[in-house]
């Protein structure tokens, strides 16, 4: 097929890449991509585009060749990306899928599992398999503005919840998007890279909860080593530079940022590093990346282990079951590889690194839960095990959408190009971010403790300057009445957005089976807002962001709400704090920071599944390591602290520990060796 330069895109693209760079098809489709973005396709203002014409529109995209499915966006993107190179080489596959034995068999290749592989495998005696349902990484998830779009791709596992009853009113069938990394790196190569240790408080709530030793100074050697800090606005003593996660902070900022980021002081709240002494506060966002690159636990951990003899990695393999002895000694799994069965062994330890969501379905499956469960599904009993798939706990937020004068913020129709060109060429510049580009902490009246409650982001776009707005509405599953009402009047025009986090939830929800069979997903039940004081503390969030958009600095930027009022909430006057309340249980998403499903505690806590060395209770060499095992959800981001667990237990069944220290102090190593563990259930 012959190559050519069909629009004013291919031919910028073709001379940022130094070659043509699209075939007769990539020619069509970039033509159709021209259409979809021209401001002349969709009215701006008060003329607001039917839901049907949007309907309509996402159709023809589909029939285009644009998408595979709606979900495939980034495919036109990627197809820009050609010419990048993925930031590190993976080394896989390289294991017969026959039977075989490991030392350890760990199920999951993200931000757990990869760590562990990569530790575990520093020992060149000791032998490790990571089997992992996804692929490799991508140039597309690893440019950093195109975070959000790489959901409902194929690097993600696309859960949905059951239909909620308190929240997500606005949403199709009252359904919460519940994505998760399908994928090398797992959720950390999907998500917005925030990089949050959590509160010390949460630590030694842990302990309280039965998970002794895992209190704020047994953590802090483990946040210390992890990184590589190169933000230089980072407190001095509190942070590592030496490890192989980067940790770097917003590289160019916006318009819209900086007012937002001066507005903060304005209003009277601190700014400075949240991860050193004190928690509430804001900053130009720290994040995982590294030269302009998403740093996921595939990039820092798995990818540079994987050349080593003793570690091998299966991809594209789905574990379905758990395979146990006549002891309930967990020996080895099974899995499926292109349609066929495998079984491989471990000598020494089976390892779940699934996640909050998976690791209690593939729990259950192999007949670890909740006896009516397992009776409802005819899984024969190895435990009974009632706190699989309960303590479900995850940060619920809202978000405003505010326009704003030309030229402060991304907007995709007039910067794609443009960036592009800079990024490709550097891996610098505006696309070098999540654009969530600042973010804090904050402590409402409704608090708990002394920790704050709620986590707030500004983004540098505003919904549809981000990415086409039937894009988006099919990311978030908006209903018909909210997507034209609450997210279309900004189309194609500068703007900001502003999340709304509760941090501290008092509500939990469940996970169960939907069927004996692992290709149906779970039932996802976050069951948000059970206790009012929740609604309470995010009506308190959303009233302080909407003084804190009044502030001079802000007004520099012409922050204009679209105030029309959100379809279900008309009884209630703009604003007040009822109609802030039916906005939260209208536009309601979750962070993606699902814990709990498979909590630590002592085997005399019944709920408690996994030890305080995260050996599961009842049966033998079966461990979970991921965010399912936390008691209690981490104030912020959940990503940062499962690395830290990680690399805590890899120490651990080295027979060693970092000794326990309280920060600050930074890149001081101490091991305590001939390590006793807490408890191992014989």
């Amino acid at each position: 097929m012959s190559l050519r330069k069909y629009s004013l895109r291919g031919e910028l693209l073709g001379s940022i890449f130094g070659s043509p760079l699209v075939t007769d098809l990539q020619n069509d489709r970039i033509d159709v991509l021209n259409k979809l973005l021209s401001p002349k396709v969709l009215p701006v203002g008060g003329n607001v585009v039917a839901y049907e014409l949007l309907q309509t529109l996402s159709t023809r995209a589909i029939q285009s060749g644009i998408f595979d499915t709606v979900g495939q966006f980034g495919t036109v993107v990627r197809s820009f990306l050609g010419p990048l190179t993925l930031p590190y080489s993976l080394d896989f596959d390289r294991a017969a899928k026959t039977e075989r034995m490991y030392d350890y068999v760990i199920v999951g290749a993200g931000s757990a599992g990869s760590t562990l592989a990569a530790r575990l495998t520093e020992d060149e005696d000791v032998t490790v398999l990571v089997i992992e349902a996804g692929g490799e990484e991508s140039h597309f998830n690893n440019v950093p503005i195109f975070a959000v779009l790489t959901q409902r791709t194929d690097i993600d596992w696309g859960y949905y919840s059951v239909p909620q009853t308190r929240s997500a009113r606005g949403l199709n069938n009252k359904q919460i998007p519940a994505s998760r990394g399908k994928v090398v790196g797992g959720s950390s190569s999907i998500n917005l890279m925030i990089y949050s240790r959590g509160n010390p408080i949460d630590y030694e709530r842990w302990q309280e909860l039965g998970a002794t030793g895992w209190n704020s100074s047994a953590m802090d050697p483990y946040f210390v080593k992890m990184e590589n800090t190169t933000d230089p606005t980072s407190q001095p003593g509190y942070h590592g530079t030496t490890g192989p996660l980067t940790i770097s902070t917003v590289s160019e900022t916006f318009p819209v940022d900086s007012a937002f980021h001066e507005g903060l002081k304005q209003y009277g709240l601190k700014i400075g590093d949240y991860n050193a002494n004190d928690q509430e506060r804001f900053q130009y966002s720290p994040f995982t990346i590294r030269d302009g690159r998403r740093c996921s636990t595939g990039r820092a951990y798995l990818g540079p282990a994987s050349s080593r003899k003793n570690l091998d990695i299966l991809l594209f393999s789905r574990v379905t079951k758990i395979i146990f002895d006549d002891d309930k000694r967990a020996i080895g799994v099974e899995f499926t590889n292109s349609e066929k069965d495998y079984q491989v062994f471990a000598r020494k330890k089976v390892i779940i690194s699934t996640g909050g969501i998976a690791t209690p379905q593939l729990l259950m499956l192999s007949g670890i839960g909740p006896r009516d469960q397992l009776e409802k599904f005819n899984i024969p009993i190895v435990h009974e095990s009632p706190g699989v798939g309960n303590n479900l706990q995850d940060h619920p937020f809202t978000f405003f959408l505010f326009t704003t004068k030309a030229d402060t913020s991304i907007l995709l129709a007039r910067d794609l190009i443009p960036n592009l060109a800079v990024y490709s060429a550097t891996h610098k510049g505006r696309f070098a971010s999540s654009g969530a580009n600042v973010v804090g902490f904050y402590r409402s009246k409704f608090a708990n403790d002394s920790r704050p409650d709620l986590q707030i982001y500004e983004f540098a776009y505003s919904f549809g300057g981000g990415a086409p707005d039937f894009y988006l509405g099919y990311i978030f599953n908006f209903d018909r009445q909210t997507l034209v009402n609450y997210a279309l009047p900004n189309t194609f025009s500068d703007g900001t957005a502003y999340v709304i986090s509760l941090v501290k939830p008092r509500s939990t929800g469940t996970i169960k089976l939907a069927s004996s069979n692992i290709r149906d997903p779970p039932l996802i039940d976050f069951n948000f807002f059970t206790d009012p004081r929740d609604l309470d503390a995010m009506a308190e969030g959303c009233r302080l962001v909407l003084n804190i958009s009044m502030t001079p600095s802000m007004q520099t930027v012409e922050p204009r709400r679209y105030n029309s009022t959100l379809p279900g909430c008309e009884q209630y006057p703009l604003d007040s704090n009822d109609y802030l309340k039916c906005l939260i249980q209208t536009i309601t998403y979750t962070l993606w920071h699902s814990v709990g499903t498979a909590s630590m505690g002592l085997a005399s806590n019944p709920l408690a599944v996994v030890s305080p060395d995260l050996h599961v209770h009842g049966v033998k060499d079966l461990m979970v390591v991921d965010t399912s095992v936390m008691p209690a959800i981490t104030t912020g981001n959940t990503n940062t602290p499962t690395i830290a667990i990680a690399e805590r237990v890899a120490d651990m069944l080295k027979g060693r520990v970092l000794r326990a220290k309280s920060l600050p102090y930074t890149d001081e190593y101490e091991y305590i060796n001939d390590y006793v563990p807490y408890q191992i259930d014989d």
